[in-house]
């Protein structure tokens, strides 16, 4: 297992892709998971610089587009990206997943990160049924491209989609090139175990979102608090051993996003369960084991605002992430 870092960490601090790299080399790590957020081209001269300089600082490059789905705002970024990099208008929904594997194949990454949704979507009203049959087609689509190509695509546990729901889509699109990119906190969205529902995804798992959440009691119910790693109620020693079984070449992307307040799951409110599953029983007891005895924060946390204030705070929670991850882990990593 290699430690590294996902991009989306430094969105505050100003960093162009070239730039995250060579944090990533400075913090001696071994490589970066890029999303989207400090890409402003992918013209083939900046594809170009990006894989040259991880080549350099001897990096490895993973590379994430947002939404499959075309109508989702995720997919937006993406979308202009490529068309002011000359890629022609998409004639079908996978054609968008399969013009950023071309900038992925650029890149060196050997697969391309995606989503669906997010942690709305279910409060939005959506269809999730209906979501998860145009998600199987677009993907059967674009995994016949990425297997051509000899890569493969990780589809992100994103809160969205239930880690069972997940596997269903897995059987569903039934293709050697898909699998999972880990995200080790949001199993918690699922209300269970994040442990047991680990084990349904680590056997597909690609690539890794490696964060932690700390759970918190609210008047409506829970909400999950981001921190460091080693500040969290998240096994993440016990997820990484047992994604190290499966694969013991997964790369683990260190993700801070601690400008946000905690996202609530508002159990108590009867709403919240006419558009999310119920979780086992055992598993909520995870939940009420770890905030039982918490105070509520109060007053409730604001986001921070874009900028420096955040890359201040995350920058802090990135570092002490880094240390903690080669003292704990220190049996499992390499280079």
């Amino acid at each position: 297992m290699r430690l590294g870092i996902d991009s989306y960490t430094t969105r505050n601090s100003g960093l162009d892709a070239v730039g995250v790299l060579r944090l990533a080399a400075e913090l001696g790590l071994n490589g970066v998971l890029f999303e989207l957020s400090p890409f402003e081209s992918f013209a083939k001269d900046n594809l170009a610089a990006v894989r040259s300089t991880a080549e350099q600082c001897g990096l490895y490059v993973e590379f994430g587009m947002g939404s499959i789905l075309p109508w989702h705002p995720m997919a937006e970024k993406g979308r202009r990206l490529l068309a002011e990099a000359g890629y022609p208008c998409p004639g079908c929904e996978a054609e968008l997943v399969i013009q950023h594997l071309d900038v992925a194949q650029k890149l060196g990454s050997p697969l391309l990160r995606c989503v669906a949704g997010n942690l709305f979507t279910r409060d939005e009203g959506h269809d999730m049924a209906a979501m998860a049959d145009r998600v199987v087609a677009i993907l059967r689509e674009a995994c016949d491209a990425a297997e051509d190509r000899g890569m493969k695509i990780a589809m992100e546990n994103h809160a969205d989609f239930t880690v069972r729901e997940l596997a269903s889509l897995l059987a569903r699109v039934n293709s050697p090139a898909f699998g999972f990119t880990v995200d080790c906190a949001n199993l918690a969205f699922d209300l269970d175990d994040p442990l047991r529902v680990a084990g349904i995804l680590a056997p597909h798992a690609l690539t890794t979102h490696f964060k932690n959440y700390r759970v918190v009691r609210t008047p409506s119910g829970l909400a999950l608090e981001n921190c460091a790693l080693g500040d969290g109620d998240i096994d993440l020693v016990a997820i990484a051993e047992l994604l190290a079984r499966h694969n013991p070449q997964i790369n683990l992307n260190i993700e801070i996003h601690s400008q946000f307040a905690p996202f609530r799951l508002d159990v108590l409110d009867r709403a919240y369960w006419s558009r999310h599953p119920a979780p086992p029983a055992d598993g909520l007891c995870w939940f009420l084991g770890n905030s039982w005895t918490r105070p509520m924060p109060n007053p409730w946390p604001d986001n921070l605002p874009d900028g420096s204030t955040s890359w201040a705070l995350e920058q802090e929670h990135l570092r002490r992430s880094v240390d903690w991850a080669r003292n704990t882990l220190s049996r499992l990593l390499v280079g």
